[in-house]
């Protein structure tokens, strides 16, 4: 049997273990989907794609059809729990799931594709011959490298019987048409906004305007929104934008805000901070208003006035490029230096 690779990067934040993904409820905005794939059983398709962005539920979706597949009692909402197949599941070691992801070497660094040797490695498992459902989850499935996808298209156009291949993609278009268009794709990214308004009042207790406003940060997607409520970059973002207007009008200097800010939050959290100001401001400037009304409206507007567009549309460009790349082995407070030179001009 194939080698089960390294896990991936937990899509869901809170980093919950894939263990217990299995076991958790279905989300609200899934049941209609989970209901559509349920009920073509037994005929599933071999392939199914699961789509929309980061924060969404993908991956609690997709090792809960996994779950219910593989259990020996499953119920209409998914797996028992209860029976010898839920017990493999609950340790993480159940024989016919395997997961698919991007290696982290032997230092701990993370590729950044899919590589083929996994590819082949996984078909003896495909392959083989057995009375149960075996499940593979890929995810991210975009990241797959061009020689792996296209030895998954082989198995795709082959496929065994009783195999079910889960593919897991925030950019579902990233990948090949061809991989695409045997698959059936499931889209769980399009969730209403009183769904989604009301899952995060639930699950944080915040008012209705405040579950708006975690929901505007984190584009839409509710499990980041819900993560997002007791994070230091959620509580901090006032304090951020008083930095800038001072870095901005003279009265801090850039070396020392660098210093004071690289103790405060990770690198990859202070750029997504800045974004999150960034678009905001640029949003009053083109007339679409900001999502963070909670701010200082005196300190926001004299910051708007500041800027220009085009500089803040060359600043949002620079944030997404660092948040993009590799963060984890930079100079953190070098490249917050640089970054706030930028943003010191107006």
């Amino acid at each position: 049997m194939a080698k089960a690779p390294a896990k991936a990067k937990d899509e869901e934040i809170a980093q919950v273990a894939h263990e217990q993904l299995h076991f958790l409820p279905l989300l609200p905005w899934q049941r209609e989907a989970w209901h559509r794939l349920t009920g073509r059983m037994p005929n599933l398709p071999h392939g199914i794609l699961l789509t929309g962005a980061a924060g969404t539920g993908k991956r609690r979706f997709a090792e809960h059809v996994a779950g219910w597949l593989l259990c020996d009692t499953p119920t209409g909402d998914g797996a028992c729990g209860h029976c010898a197949s839920c017990t493999w599941l609950k340790v993480g070691n159940h024989p016919s799931l395997l997961r698919i992801s991007r290696e982290v070497d032997a230092k701990g660094k993370q590729s950044r594709q899919i590589k083929i040797d996994q590819i082949r490695d996984l078909m003896p498992f495909v392959q083989q011959t057995g009375q149960g459902w075996r499940v593979v989850i890929f995810e991210p499935a975009e990241s797959l490298n061009t020689a792996a996808a296209n030895a998954l298209l082989k198995t795709l156009e082959e496929p065994a019987p009783r195999v079910l291949l889960i593919l897991v993609a925030d950019q579902p278009l990233q990948l090949p048409a061809t991989i695409r268009s045997r698959v059936q794709q499931i889209p769980l990214g399009r969730i209403e906004s009183e769904i989604a308004i009301e899952y995060v009042r639930d699950e944080v207790a915040v008012s209705k305007e405040q579950a708006a406003l975690l929901l505007g940060l984190a584009g839409g997607a509710p499990l980041a929104a819900t993560a997002l409520a007791n994070t230091d970059s959620f509580k901090l973002r006032g304090q951020w934008l008083a930095t800038w207007l001072a870095i901005l009008t003279g009265r801090r200097s850039v070396l020392d805000a660098a210093a004071y800010w690289q103790k405060q939050l990770p690198i990859q959290n202070w750029l997504d901070l800045v974004r999150q100001l960034l678009r905001d401001v640029i949003a009053e400037h083109v007339g679409q208003g900001r999502i963070q009304t909670d701010l200082d409206a005196a300190q926001f507007n004299q910051l708007e006035k500041l800027v220009s567009l085009d500089n803040l549309l060359d600043l949002d460009r620079c944030a997404v490029s660092l948040i993009a790349g590799q963060t984890q082995n930079v100079n953190a407070q070098l490249v917050m230096e640089n970054m706030m030179q930028r943003l010191a001009m107006q």
